[in-house]
């Protein structure tokens, strides 16, 4: 959302400079001289066994401006209101939970029409946010959420030594090494190889995750908006435990939903390489930003996974994604959201 499209970067030059950007993206994008790579796309899966993901899904409502929230109860609530398309199953760009999701969905509400004061209403929703008591319906921090891979418990870190999930805003993976045209990552090191070392960067085409976790003062530590990132093998399984009337707000490529268990038992949004899909790299790729894009391998379309059933799963959840049955699964109607005890915005 906000974020500037090919040949929208020189509205301050004139149309004649964004007409020849476009014309050297278009001439890139067809020249059999450009490189093709893979691009790795990864999906929200069913849990293991599952043929359908056990949260339901909505969006934030509320009137634009600073805080959307309303005065119910003696306290400012949160109002939800049906989600709309698209619903989410392909992850392209980057996944998060917590605070640049809920930043996102407020976002939302108050979108702008020039990519500035896109940027600029971001900054007074992260503010407003951090001025804010938690509402009701969120969790302190992080507190109920576990990340977890096959072979290791990624979130939250040092749990044995007493390190809590309150504690931190946010957890997410980056697929390509942008974030709102703001982060980047690299490889996770001490503080004095941040400074003074090449580390590898977030990478679109070597089947990992590259995860980060953020507390407040992870921008002075890193330094800057640099994420550190661990590079983990999927599927990933973030898992949210919380008491019934409370969710979390999660993000995928720029939009924000809410996700919430209508009984109020926890749930788990699971994640895995879905496809592989073959890209031509544009004229002002940056090797510099995201690495050497050739992973060794052909470029070429295949649905993922190491077993036949595996790859037939994929393909009948793409399936269901594009003939639109995935909606009813996912999205939940203003009965759910009554239902589970948030305030429903009216129509």
């Amino acid at each position: 959302p906000g974020a500037q499209y090919v040949g929208g970067g020189h509205t301050h030059k004139g149309a004649s400079s964004a007409l020849e950007e476009l014309q050297a993206w278009i001439e890139a994008a067809l020249s059999p001289d450009s490189p093709v790579v893979n691009f790795d796309v990864w999906g929200i899966m069913p849990p293991l066994g599952a043929e359908q993901c056990d949260f339901k899904l909505c969006e934030l409502g509320g009137e634009r401006g600073w805080d959307p929230r309303k005065w119910v109860d003696g306290q400012r609530q949160l109002v939800m209101k049906p989600a709309k398309l698209p619903v989410p199953l392909f992850t392209c760009l980057y996944f998060s939970a917590g605070f640049a999701a809920y930043m996102t969905a407020r976002f939302q509400i108050n979108r702008r029409k020039h990519p500035l004061t896109n940027k600029l209403e971001y900054v007074r929703q992260a503010v407003s946010i951090l001025l804010e008591r938690p509402p009701p319906q969120l969790n302190q921090g992080l507190d109920g959420v576990t990340v977890s891979f096959e072979d290791a418990v990624y979130f939250p870190p040092r749990e044995d030594e007493g390190n809590e999930a309150r504690h931190y805003r946010e957890v997410g993976f980056l697929n390509i090494n942008w974030q709102g045209g703001v982060a980047h990552g690299a490889d996770r090191t001490p503080f004095y190889g941040r400074l003074c070392s090449s580390r590898e960067p977030a990478k679109f085409n070597d089947a990992k995750m590259d995860m980060y976790r953020l507390k407040m003062r992870s921008m002075f530590k890193n330094p800057g908006p640099m994420y550190l990132t661990d590079k983990m093998k999927g599927p990933m399984s973030l898992k949210f435990s919380g008491s019934r009337q409370t969710g979390m707000f999660f993000q995928w490529d720029g939009e924000a939903r809410f996700a919430f268990s209508p009984t109020g038992k926890p749930f788990s949004i699971n994640i895995k390489k879905i496809l592989n899909i073959p890209v031509v790299l544009g004229p002002e790729y940056d090797a510099r930003v995201t690495g050497n894009p050739e992973n060794g391998l052909k470029a070429e379309f295949a649905f993922a996974g190491k077993l036949p059933g595996e790859q037939e799963e994929v393909r009948r959840r793409v399936l269901r994604c594009v003939r639109g049955e995935l909606n009813a699964e996912l999205n939940a109607s203003r009965e759910d959201i009554s239902a589970a005890g948030f305030l429903c915005q009216e129509d």
